[in-house]
């Protein structure tokens, strides 16, 4: 030790340092003596002290005047404020006190821990809290009046008070109150200019820490050092040894030391209220809390057979109201008071309570337990045993329902001994008592076992600031945290006895109110006390808190769980198959069907996202009470709907789980290739309908005979406004798969509904544009109107393009094929000034100029590599480049541009009017979220009464076009008419062969045209055509062609050998297949459509005509007409129900594809023709009604196909003549 020098921290201040013999007090003390300081040495062994005062004084120099000893007891606070008024007297002021006095306590876990009574005993509880907790509160009592402004109090804590610390309850759980006491001062001592703060020191190195983690370790069985290793292994810091290796190490005393020298000097003048962790960077959390945000909900929670003790003070009300929320669960109460006065008053309360009830009021139990009196605790539980067969969980109020007092550094004697005794040490005495009861308690063979619960619920706010409250709330604290993790060891440790199983580990929590100062407030907390000790609702974090405003934070007025409560119980026993169910309207529906009680299985591809959505639903369903949470929410991940062996793998898991299924909910889809028509490839197509619609049939198939053997189940279809309304079609440009797949599982539900009833409902569901992740985008994928945006940019580019090349084709002075090498430069400004290109070109590139960005490359280049490729395949479709050219995007880019080819911004200008276009639609301005279809969607399904209807949980959508299926009115006019003569009409199909017949017939004979390309499936069908129209095949007016599979193929041939068609009739090459579409309910259903026959039909009735329309709307001149297959009044129903599904799947793709004609240089004419009348009675019954059904199919086809003057054409006719379906 040195001698002071002017330049010392503490120079001319005095410091009292408490317990300044032990381990780090002797570092600290001689710290300030080499910082100047004048030190006042206390502690209670006066030879001890005397002897550090005299080892102080024999080094370097020390005088005497620089140290003064003192000794006192600092539990007893009379000793103390004698002690200190001598001090005083010594030095005249205190400058610093440092509160490092106090005792260990015993080492013992809660179950074994000795209680006692006298505070001045080392050994028991008692007196570990008055030498913990009271003599730090004694000294900074007594020493504050004698500080001056700018004097500092610093409170040495324990990092081991916010840590699980096995057997040191008495230690770490006064601690904790120490630290919250610390802070009332700061803020107390703060306006007289005196500053608090707290030093949490870490395991620090020495025998003593080494001795106490070894004796951990033996309390909690385990071997020597794992206490220490795991102390070591939370530590941020690694320190450098004297070698210079970093390694984790504990903290020396001088660490402490240093740090309070620091807080001391006035280097610290600013620092109050404030904690500094000496710990080697421990990582722990100051406070273990939550605060509630939703109501807790009872309706699910059962506390049948359940008995919970109450252990209060004199808060006769509030116990009384615990005890009703109980009983309303069905769980019984036993009231235990810590004063007979109490019990008087509750039992006049009970005696007044009965009288107004009746006969049928049957009063709770009462006890009387008082900690003070360790006696009574043992005889209480020992009662509640014998005549109520519990306790299986407590609640455990404060000793007073009134505050002690307002201020920690001004609370009198009592009220500090009382606050010690009674809610410190009170506490942990009912906890020890309760945790050795229940870890003797044995759970017989066969017997239900239960876990105990515990709940500590502060008072109400005192409108006073809850000072001692908030004190007692974080020793409760840690008293908690300590006895969970004991609890939890212990338990590992125990294995049955004869007597049967141990308990599980006690679960505790501690519910703040004092935060909360409504009249609702109480009724709240006793709500969620109830929930927490009667459900499975397990929560990690020890505090829970009230929120401040129950309504503003809750969004309900009323202690209840919300929307929640309506939907509990709905679909209890109910099992649920949902395809797409990780995410978005799937995933919600299985959270809130989950939540209604069912079962589920979520199918989906994503296993990550298929986890994480499961362990969510899970939580909730404890949360809620539901047992077996874990068991009611499977998964099938790597679910590819798209892929029939995973369908078959989903429905066999699913049935190995649960035994049943009761809802079937086809949500999975994929958004398709959101493409034009003309540009959409056929497995883009395919692959769509496979995933969106072949799917649901599959499933559909597999489910729907155990549906009619169990007498009941409910199949919804989840398919899209886009998919249209019954009896409506809605156009989706660039959506055509999309639509038309959504448009199907509608349809589906209709056709289906008449054969599964009466044991099984079929219905669809239609939302419109949802608010949710896949609308936004997530992650790198843009949302739906982004991406919208960006096809109409690069669409609108690729259209212009093949635009200007058919305009200047049309001139006939060069090739179009020839063309393409004007643009091979992929240079705007090159295409815009060369006076040697055709005008349509020079136009076109003038254009992209002035409305080029600045910010994009769109207004320098042509095209980027997509819009290339799709070019080139638009000219090879549609016959203008042979597919054997070589020509490709490399030809044509020879340039690449840079990004961004679209700036954000012409992407976000497109994306909006997309957006604003939907918004405009929407009758409550705005889009439901996937919640907001879900829950409705939980209710539709509750309804029993609805079959083959369509749902459209949208806000409001509705689609601004008149709807274009109708009957046929009129005729054609005559100047139309007159334009077919000397056409190339094109007749596609085989099967109808009547039809196609008579309808080669009427082009040729009444309106002269020039010649009949038929094409067919097969070479058979060719022939019988041929036959047919022999007078005009051997006047070679009729030309034939047999597709096979490759009906673009012919298609092609038939161009180069026939010529370019004008009219061009779709038909199907086959009829409707002739299987059944369910079966009886005692049959095995294998004459039944199985799913190949359906995915067949789709291909050969929707696809077959897609191919068809993608090459015809790449045609100059051309006009088509889709016809549908025909029904007959003697066709069997599931023919008339096929048919149907048909029309209303196709017409989707004809309206869809008549819009997007409108938008496409050839604007050919795009219709449907449905032989199929929408009521099976209207059909034809005899020979005249058929003859007459098939003059007007012909009258129909003429009026689709034949030209539409230019002049008619116009944006406002257009639209007249495109996207109809007419039915004969």
């Amino acid at each position: 030790m040195t001698a002071p020098t002017a330049a010392g921290r503490l120079d001319g201040k005095i410091a009292m340092i408490t317990g300044a013999a032990g381990a780090i007090g002797e570092v600290i003390t001689r710290r300030f003596l080499d910082e100047g300081a004048t030190v006042v040495i206390s502690g209670r062994n006066d030879a001890k002290l005397q002897a550090f005062r005299a080892a102080l004084l024999a080094q370097d120099s020390v005088t005497e005047d620089r140290v003064v000893a003192v000794t006192m007891d600092g539990r007893d606070s009379a000793a103390v404020r004698v002690g200190v008024a001598d001090v005083v007297r010594q030095v005249g002021r205190i400058d610093v006190l440092v509160n490092n006095a106090g005792g260990d306590g015993p080492r013992q876990p809660l179950v074994e821990l000795p209680l006692g009574v006298d505070a001045l005993e080392d050994d028991s509880l008692t007196g570990a809290v008055a030498s913990i907790l009271g003599i730090t509160w004694n000294f900074m009592r007594a020493v504050a009046p004698h500080m001056p402004a700018g004097g500092s109090v610093i409170n040495v804590s324990t990092i081991f008070s916010r840590a699980d610390y096995y057997g040191r309850t008495s230690y770490v759980v006064p601690k904790a109150a120490l630290n919250a006491l610390s802070q009332a001062a700061a803020r107390e001592l703060g306006d007289l200019g005196v500053r608090v703060n707290v030093i949490y020191p870490g395991p620090i190195e020495g025998d003593r820490i080494r001795s106490v983690f070894q004796k951990m370790d033996e309390l909690k069985g385990q071997p020597t050092e794992t206490t220490a290793n795991q102390f070591l292994e939370l530590m941020r810091l690694r320190r450098p040894t004297s070698e210079g290796r970093a390694e984790r190490s504990f903290p020396v005393a001088a660490d402490v030391a240093n740090t309070a020298l620091f807080l001391a000097s006035d280097d610290a003048a600013s620092l109050s209220g404030e904690a500094l962790e000496v710990t080697n960077g421990i990582a722990l959390p100051a406070e273990s809390r939550t605060t509630f945000t939703d109501r807790p909900g009872l309706r699910a929670v059962d506390g049948t057979g359940r008995v919970v003790l109450i252990c209060a003070g004199d808060q006769t009300d509030d116990v009384m109201a615990l005890t009703g929320v109980l009983r309303s669960c069905g769980a019984e109460a036993v009231i235990g008071l810590r004063s007979r006065k109490a019990i008087a008053q509750l039992e006049a309360s009970l005696a007044e309570s009965r009288r107004f009830a009746g006969a049928s009021f049957t009063p709770p139990l009462i006890v009387h337990l008082d900690p003070r009196e360790p006696a009574t605790l043992d005889a209480a539980l020992a009662f509640v045993v014998e005549n109520a067969g519990g306790p299986h969980g407590a609640i455990i109020l404060p000793s007073r329902s009134k505050t002690l007092a307002e201020r920690v550094i001004t609370a009198p004697d009592e009220h500090a001994d009382a606050f010690l005794n009674e809610e410190v040490t009170g506490a942990i005495a009912l906890a020890a008592r309760l945790a050795h009861h229940w870890q003797a308690v044995r759970v017989a063979p066969g017997a239900p076992s239960y876990q105990p619960r515990v709940i500590f619920l502060t008072n109400s706010d005192d409108r006073k600031g809850n000072v001692l409250a908030d004190v007692a709330r974080a020793g409760i604290e840690q008293l908690v945290r300590v006895w969970r993790h004991e609890a939890r060891l212990d338990h590992e440790r125990t294995s049955a006895d004869e007597l049967g199983q141990p308990l599980p580990p006690v679960w505790a929590n501690q519910i703040v109110r004092y935060v909360n100062s409504e009249e609702e407030g109480f009724d709240f907390a006793c709500a969620a006390t109830a929930q927490l000790l009667l459900s499975s609702r397990q929560i990690e974090e020890i505090d829970l808190y009230l929120p401040t405003n129950l309504a503003a934070t809750t969004g309900s007025g009323r202690a209840s769980f919300g929307w929640a409560e309506s939907l509990i119980g709905l679909h209890l026993g109910k099992v649920a198959m949902i395809t797409g169910g990780s995410a978005g309207i799937g995933g919600q529906v299985g959270r809130l069907l989950a939540l209604a009680g069912a079962r589920v299985m979520l199918a989906a591809r994503d296993k990550v996202k298929l986890d994480q959505f499961r362990d969510s639903i899970v939580g909730e369903l404890r949360e809620v009470g539901y047992n077996d949470a874990d068991a009611r929410v499977q998964i099938f991940p790597d679910c590819d709907v798209a892929r029939e062996a995973d369908m078959v793998g989903l429905v066999e898991r699913t049935l190995a789980t649960f035994g049943r299924v009761d809802y079937l909910l086809n949500n999975a889809g994929i958004a398709g290739e959101e493409e034009m028509v003309l540009d959409m490839p056929v497995d883009g197509w395919r692959h769509t309908l496979n995933a969106n619609l072949i799917s649901n049939y599959s499933l559909i198939r597999k489910i729907a005979p155990l549906m009619k053997q169990q007498g009941s189940g409910y199949i919804l279809n989840v398919s899209s406004y886009f998919g249209g309304e019954k009896y409506a079609a809605i156009a989706y440009p660039n959506r055509a798969d999309y639509a038309v797949s959504k448009a199907g599982q509608r349809a589906l539900s209709e056709a289906l509904a008449r054969f599964l009833g009466p044991e099984v409902q079929i219905n669809a569901l239609s939302p419109g544009p949802v608010e949710g992740d896949r609308l936004k985008g997530s992650g790198e994928r843009p949302g739906l109107f982004m991406r919208r945006g960006r096809l109409i940019l690069e669409n609108k580019r690729l259209n212009d393009i093949y635009g200007a090349l058919i305009e200047a084709s049309r001139k006939g002075d060069v090739a179009l094929s020839d063309m393409l090498g004007f643009l091979a430069s992929n240079k705007v400004a090159t295409l815009a000034e060369d006076q040697a290109v055709p005008a349509a070109l020079n136009r076109m590139a003038a254009s992209f100029i002035k409305e080029a960005d600045a910010a994009a490359s769109s207004g320098v280049f042509l095209m980027n590599r997509n819009i290339a490729e799709k070019l080139i395949e638009r000219l090879k479709t549609g016959g203008y480049l042979d597919r054997a050219n070589t020509v490709s995007a490399d030809t044509l880019v020879t340039l690449q541009p840079p990004e961004p080819f679209f700036a954000r911004a012409q992407i976000e200008r497109e994306a909006r009017k997309v957006r604003d276009g939907v918004m405009g639609m929407l009758y409550l301005h705005r889009m439901p979220t996937e919640y907001d279809v879900a829950i409705a969607t939980v209710y539709y399904l509750a309804d029993r009464a609805v079959s083959g209807e369509t749902f459209h949980p949208s806000g409001g959508l509705r689609y601004e076009r008149t709807p274009v299926g109708g009957e046929l009115f009129g005729h054609v006019p005559t100047e139309r008419l007159e334009r077919l003569a000397g056409s190339n009409v094109y007749l596609i199909g085989e099967y109808l062969e009547e039809h196609l017949e008579v309808l080669a017939r009427a082009y040729l004979e009444r309106h002269n045209a020039a010649q009949v390309v038929l094409i067919t499936e097969t070479e058979g069908g060719s022939a019988h055509l041929s036959e047919r129209l022999r007078d005009h095949v051997d006047a070679g007016r009729i030309k034939c062609l047999a597709a096979g599979s490759d009906i673009e193929g012919a298609l092609d041939r038939a161009m180069v050998e026939f010529g370019r068609p004008g009219p061009i009739v779709s038909t199907p090459f086959r009829a409707l297949p002739t299987a059944p579409l369910v079966g009886r309910v005692d049959s095995d259903w294998s004459t039944v459509l199985d799913e190949q026959g359906f995915a067949d039909l789709c291909e050969q009735q929707i696809t077959h005509h897609f191919r068809i329309t993608r090459k015809a709307s790449l045609i100059d001149g051309a006009a088509l007409a889709i016809v549908t297959p025909e029904t007959t009044a003697t066709s069997p129903t599931e023919h008339f129900a096929l048919a149907n599904f048909v029309k209303t799947t196709l017409h989707a793709f004809t309206a869809t594809a008549g819009t997007e004609s409108e938008r496409t240089v050839h604007r050919i004419l795009v219709n449907q023709v449905d032989l199929t009348r929408q009521a099976r009675a209207e059909e034809p019954r005899s020979d005249a009604e058929r003859n007459q059904e098939i003059a007007r199919f012909v009258d129909a086809v003429l009026l689709t196909t034949a030209p539409l003057p230019v002049a008619d054409d116009s944006r406002y006719a257009g639209r007249i003549h495109r996207g109809r379906a007419i039915t004969v």
